[in-house]
C-alpha cells in the first residue's frame, strides 16, 4: 500500500490511521485466506442470494458480484472455477476495500486537500488531481517508461493482466485461465467498477470487452493485445496527459539495437535492532527498506539513477553514498523518490540513456545498489558489467537486506 495525503501532517496521520483501521476491519470479514474471517465461515454450498444473518459488507460483495456477472455475460463470477467451486472474491474484494478505505480517510479528515490510495496497483484519488503512469505490459520493470500517462481527479484506475502474476485470470464461463490480452487499465468513478472492467478486458475478446466499457457510465479503458496492439475506448484520450520528450530520446543509441540492462533485486526481511516487541536492544523482524540503484561510468561519474525509494526527506541520508552522489551531481531527489519497499522481487531497467536522456557509448559501467532498513541494517554492493556488442551477465553478492542480485545486459525481453 502507498498513500499520499495533501494536508497538514497531523491531519494526514488521521487519514492514514483511518485507512489502516478500515482495511483491518474489512479484512476480518472478507479475507478468504483467514479461517476466522466471516466469509471463510460460510458453508461452501451457500448461494450468494442467501444473505440472512450476514454482515452488510458481505451482502454488498454478493450484490456486486451478481451485478457484474450479469454485466459481463458471466465472465466474472463469485465462483470463477465453476458453479460448485469455492467462493473467490479476489477479483473485486480488494477494490471494494480500497473504495471503503479511501472513503474512511475522507470522513476522518475532511479538511485534507487530496488523497491518493494505491493498493497493489489499484488506485483511488480524492480531491487534488494527480498524474498517474499506466504500466506497459511489455515493459513491466518497476522503473520502466509507462505505456501512457493520465490525469485523474475524484476517480479510480485499475490495471489487470498476466505480465506481473502469470495466467491467474479466469473466464468464469469456462472455468479456465483466459489470456486474451497482455494487459489493460480502466478509469472509472470507483475502484470496483474499474477493477471489474479491467479484468473483463483481459478475459474477453477485444470487441466484447471494449463494448462493455463503452456502455458503462464514466468508464474509459485501454487494452494491449498480446502482439502489442493498443486499443482504447472512445473517450480515453480525454484523460491522457501529453509528455514532453527531449529530441535526444529519438537519437539512435550506440548500444546494439534493442539491447538494455536489467536488474533483478529481491529484498529480504533482514534483521531489526529497534527492540520493539523484543525487549530493549533485542532483534526482531525489520521494517521497510530504503533503496537506491544507480549507474556510474569507469571514472565514477553518475550516469543514471534507476531507483530511489525513501518515503521522507529527513531519511534520505540513510543512503549515505547515494545521497552524496546525488548532491554532488545536483540530482533533484524529490522528483524521483518513491515509497520505501517491503520484501519481495523488484525489476529495474536501463535503456542506455543518461540523466539528460542522451545515449551513452558502449563500454564498462558500474551498477551500485545501496539499502538501509528502518530500524535495521545497512547493505551495499556494486559490480562492473560490459555493455558492448554482445550479451553479458554478472551477479552481485547478497547482503542482510537483499538476495544475490542478477544483472543482465542483452536483447530486450
Amino acid at each position: 500500500m502507498d498513500i499520499e495525503v495533501w494536508s497538514s501532517r497531523s491531519t494526514a496521520e488521521q487519514a492514514h490511521d483511518a485507512v489502516l483501521s478500515e482495511i483491518e476491519r474489512l479484512t476480518s470479514i472478507l479475507n478468504t485466506r483467514d479461517p476466522n474471517s466471516e466469509i471463510r465461515k460460510l458453508d461452501d454450498a451457500i448461494h450468494p442470494s442467501q444473505e440472512s444473518g450476514l454482515s452488510p459488507e458481505l451482502c454488498e460483495i454478493f450484490s456486486i458480484y451478481r451485478h457484474w456477472n450479469s454485466r459481463t455475460n458471466g465472465a466474472l463470477s463469485i465462483r470463477p472455477n465453476g458453479p460448485t467451486s469455492p467462493i473467490n472474491i479476489d477479483a473485486l474484494g480488494k477494490a471494494f476495500i480500497i473504495d471503503r478505505a479511501a472513503a474512511a480517510a475522507m470522513a476522518a479528515a475532511p479538511d485534507i486537500r487530496g488523497l491518493l490510495l494505491n493498493i497493489g496497483g489499484d488506485i483511488v484519488i480524492k480531491g487534488q488531481a494527480c498524474d498517474i503512469g499506466l504500466a506497459n505490459p511489455r515493459a513491466s520493470q518497476d522503473n520502466a517508461e509507462p505505456l501512457t500517462w493520465i490525469r485523474l481527479q475524484n476517480a479510480a484506475v485499475a490495471s489487470s493482466g498476466f505480465y506481473a502474476r502469470g495466467a491467474h485470470l479466469v473466464d468464469a464461463r469456462t472455468g479456465l485461465p483466459s489470456i486474451k490480452a497482455a494487459g489493460s487499465s480502466v478509469i472509472a468513478h470507483d475502484a470496483v467498477t474499474a477493477n471489474a472492467l479491467a479484468t473483463t478486458l483481459c478475459v474477453t475478446d477485444d470487441s466484447e470487452g471494449l463494448r462493455i466499457v463503452e456502455r458503462t457510465s464514466g468508464a474509459e479503458g485501454i487494452r494491449m493485445d498480446r502482439d502489442g496492439t493498443v486499443q482504447k475506448s472512445s473517450g480515453f484520450h480525454s484523460f491522457e496527459k501529453p509528455r514532453l520528450i527531449r529530441t535526444a530520446v529519438a537519437l539512435p543509441s550506440p548500444w546494439p539495437a534493442g539491447f538494455e540492462l536489467n536488474v533483478s533485486l529481491t529484498l529480504t526481511s533482514g534483521e531489526s535492532f529497534s527492540g520493539r516487541g523484543f525487549g530493549r536492544g533485542g532483534r526482531g523482524k525489520s521494517e521497510r527498506q530504503y533503496v537506491a540503484i544507480w549507474i556510474e561510468d569507469s571514472g565514477g561519474k553518475l550516469i543514471r539513477v534507476l531507483a530511489f525509494m525513501a518515503n521522507r526527506e529527513q531519511y534520505y541520508k540513510e543512503l549515505s553514498t547515494f545521497f552524496n552522489v546525488a548532491v554532488r551531481n545536483q540530482v533533484r531527489l524529490s522528483t524521483i523518490a518513491r515509497a520505501t519497499r517491503a520484501p519481495g522481487n523488484y525489476q529495474f531497467v536501463w535503456d542506455g540513456m543518461d540523466e539528460k536522456k542522451m545515449p551513452v557509448p558502449s563500454g564498462s559501467y558500474r551498477v551500485v545498489i545501496e539499502t538501509n532498513q528502518e530500524h535495521g541494517q545497512y547493505g551495499k554492493q556494486a559490480g562492473v558489467i560490459e555493455c558492448g556488442d554482445k550479451p553479458a551477465e554478472i551477479t552481485l553478492p547478497a547482503t542482510t537486506n537483499f538476495e544475490p542480485v542478477r544483472i543482465q545486459f542483452g536483447p530486450r525481453h
